[in-house]
């Protein structure tokens, strides 16, 4: 058991926010292990957009999202013009360029905070109340070529005072878990024990808030798991196979 050095972070995201969506990650030294469901909110209306694969492998990494990952709006309907956001793409474009996944990390939270910072700026007030805060969490998973450590990283970005955006970014091992223990869920649970199967918990953690029935998460559920050996999809969605 890793009781005594264990690491949460819980992301909070209200149930009834537009981007509000169910994500666990568990990393250890021998294994990085992500669930997430595939529920796609608008910020612009109650209902849902198609789902998505949001635990996607890209390069020699697993990106996994939670909370805003698209969002367009039109903002002067006269002149037609329009702000769009595409979180998954962005990190996608990223990933596959050259250097080690701490640099593509910090490459990761200074683009899309650009443009974050652009939608959101222009994004009406009851836009931004919907988010409760919390924008978007961005987890990167993987191995650097010359070293076989696993490494997460979880770049997160929330709304501050007046509505600024701040970010932040966590690194694993490093500061963020200096017992080479961290976990990410959202919802935020009372669970405070890292369990002995980590695929076990992530599985049921994430398929209990689908069952929820809320209008937030749902679709198919999508899990991975991460060795030294390499990658094991355990659940794998169509939406993800395509």
């Amino acid at each position: 058991m890793y009781r005594p050095e264990r690491i949460l972070f819980a992301l909070t995201i209200g149930a009834g926010a537009a981007a509000a969506t169910s994500l666990a990650v568990i990393r250890t030294s021998q294994e990085i292990v992500i669930a997430a469901d595939s529920r796609v909110t608008s910020l612009s209306s109650e209902n849902s957009l198609p789902d998505m694969c949001k635990v996607r492998q890209t390069g020699n990494a697993i990106a996994a999202f939670v909370g805003l990952v698209s969002y367009s709006y039109s903002y002067d309907r006269r002149d037609r013009r329009a702000i769009s956001f595409d979180a998954v793409g962005t990190v996608d474009a990223v990933l596959d360029e050259k250097g080690t996944l701490a640099a593509k990390a910090e490459r990761i939270r200074a683009t899309l905070g650009g443009q974050l910072g652009k939608v959101l700026g222009l994004s009406p007030r009851a836009v931004l109340d919907k988010l409760n805060g919390f924008v978007l969490g961005v987890a990167i998973a993987g191995e650097d070529e010359e070293e076989p450590v696993l490494k997460l990283h979880y770049v997160q970005f929330t709304l501050g005072r007046g509505g600024a955006l701040v970010s932040d970014i966590f690194h694993c091992p490093g500061e963020a878990c200096p017992h080479g223990v961290l976990r990410i869920v959202a919802p935020p649970t009372r669970d405070l024990d890292l369990p002995a199967d980590g695929v076990l918990w992530a599985r049921r953690y994430v398929q209990s808030q689908i069952d929820r029935d809320l209008p937030t998460i749902g679709g198919p559920l999508q899990l991975v798991r991460i060795t030294h050996q390499g990658l094991n999809w355990i659940d794998l969605p169509l939406v993800c196979s395509k």
